[in-house]
C-alpha cells in the first residue's frame, strides 16, 4: 500500500505504540550503563556498534520530522508552530527539572540540605537543563558514588537537537512566507544531501560528539519529513523492509553505515506506523506517556541503583518502568495535554497582543 493512502487515515496509525517502545528502549539501554557505568555493556552495542537506546532516539526524530512536515503542510502559521513546539517540550521538562533538583536532590544528596541549596551547582544545573544547552551539569552531592557518577538526567542531551530541528523548520516557514512558495521540500533535500555527503567524506569518528550527533539526528528528522513529502511515491511492504535491512547489513563498518541504518529505521517506522489492525491501539485512551518516560526515568534509575547496589540491568529496567510509567501518565493528563489544549487560546491571545502593540506603534509614529 502507498504511504499516502495510509497517511490520509488521520489518527489511524501506530505512532502511539512506536513512541512508547522507543522510550522503553532508551530506559533499557540506560539500565545497563547505570548498573555498570559502561556504555558498551548494553548487548546491542557489541553487535552493531550502537545501543538500542540510540537507535530509539533516531526513531523519535523520524517520527518528529514526519509529523512536523504534516503539520506545517496543513497549517504554516509561524506563531502556531512556535507555540505548539514550546508547549510540547517545556512544561514537562520544567516539572522534571523541578522534581529532580528540588525534591530528589535534597532527599538523596550526600550534602546537608542547607549546603545543597547554597551550592551554585544547583542553579547551574537548573539553568543548563531548562535551556537544554548544558544538560550534563551535576547537582551538589547527588549520585557522586555511582558508576554513572554525578549523571542526573542523561536523555535530556537530545532536546537541544530537537529544538534546533524545530528552529530549522521555523526558518523554512519564514522562507516560504517571504518567497510565497513552499520551501520544505528543497530544504529537506539539501539537509539530507549534506548529511549523506558528510558521512561519506568526513572522518566523523574524529569529530566532536556534538557534530556527529547533529548529522545523525538531523538526517533522521529530515528523512521523516521526506517520508511525508514523498508519501505519494513510497510503497510500504515487507519486501522494502527486507531490502533496506540488507543494505544496512552490507554497509556495516563502512562510512555510510549510519546512512543506510537510518534509511532502514525511517522506512521501518513508517511501515509499522501504518500497519493495520494492531490491538495496541486500544491503549491510546490511557494517554501518551512516552515523553514523560523519556525525561523522568533516568533519575529514578539512578536512585534505584543507589538504594539497591546489587541490582541487575533487567531488574532495574522493570523497576524503573513500573515507577516511571504512572508518573509519566500523570504528567500527560495533568501537565502536557492541558498545555497542548491551551495552544489555540495562547496563539489567539499572543496575536491580539501583537496587533495591539502594532497599533500603538502606528499611532505613535503618526503622532
Amino acid at each position: 500500500m502507498q504511504l499516502n493512502t495510509r497517511a490520509q487515515r488521520g489518527r489511524d496509525n501506530n505512532f502511539h505504540l512506536i513512541r512508547h517502545l522507543a522510550a522503553a528502549a532508551v530506559v533499557l539501554t540506560h539500565s545497563y550503563s547505570v548498573v555498570t557505568g559502561v556504555y558498551e555493556s548494553e548487548p546491542l552495542v557489541t553487535l552493531f556498534g550502537d545501543s538500542v537506546g540510540h537507535y530509539a532516539v533516531r526513531v523519535f526524530f523520524v517520527l518528529s520530522g514526519f509529523l512536523i512536515a504534516q503539520s506545517i503542510t496543513a497549517n504554516s502559521d509561524p506563531l502556531r508552530f512556535a507555540v505548539s513546539r514550546l508547549l510540547r517540550i517545556f512544561p514537562a521538562l520544567l516539572i522534571a527539572v523541578a522534581l529532580t533538583s528540588l525534591v530528589l536532590g535534597p532527599l538523596l544528596t550526600a550534602h546537608s540540605t542547607s549546603a545543597y541549596f547554597a551550592d551554585a551547582d544547583l542553579a547551574r544545573y537548573i539553568v543548563g537543563a531548562l535551556s537544554t544547552l548544558a544538560t550534563d551539569n551535576q547537582l551538589p552531592g547527588l549520585f557522586a558514588t555511582l558508576p554513572e557518577a554525578g549523571n542526573v538526567n542523561e536523555p535530556l542531551w537530545t532536546l537541544k537537537y530537537e529544538l534546533t530541528a524545530y528552529f530549522s523548520v521555523g526558518l523554512v516557514i519564514a522562507i516560504s512566507l517571504v518567497l510565497r512558495a513552499r520551501a520544505l521540500g528543497y530544504v529537506t533535500a539539501m539537509v539530507i544531501a549534506a548529511c549523506v555527503t558528510a558521512f561519506a567524506a568526513l572522518p566523523l569518528d574524529d569529530l566532536p560528539d556534538a557534530a556527529r550527533n547533529a548529522f545523525v539526528l538531523f538526517l533522521s528528522f529530515y528523512l521523516g519529513a521526506a517520508a511525508f513529502l514523498l508519501r505519494e511515491r513510497i510503497a510500504l511492504n515487507p519486501a522494502g523492509l527486507v531490502l533496506l535491512a540488507g543494505f544496512a547489513v552490507l554497509a556495516h563498518g563502512s562510512t555510510l553505515a549510519t546512512v543506510f541504518e537510518t534509511l532502514f529505521i525511517a522506512y521501518a517506522v513508517m511501515w509499522l506506523a501504518f500497519l493495520p489492525g494492531l490491538p495496541t491501539r486500544r491503549l491510546e485512551g490511557l494517554g501518551d506517556a512516552s515523553y514523560g518516560i523519556y525525561i523522568y526515568a533516568f533519575p529514578i534509575q539512578q536512585a534505584l541503583r543507589l538504594y539497591f547496589p546489587e541490582i541487575d540491568p533487567l531488574t532495574l529496567f522493570a523497576g524503573a518502568m513500573a515507577l516511571t510509567t504512572p508518573l509519566a501518565l500523570a504528567s500527560w493528563h495533568v501537565i502536557e495535554k492541558p498545555c497542548l489544549d491551551s495552544r489555540k487560546a495562547i496563539v489567539s491571545a499572543t496575536a491580539d497582543i501583537a496587533a495591539h502593540l502594532s497599533g500603538l506603534r502606528k499611532r505613535a509614529a503618526g503622532g
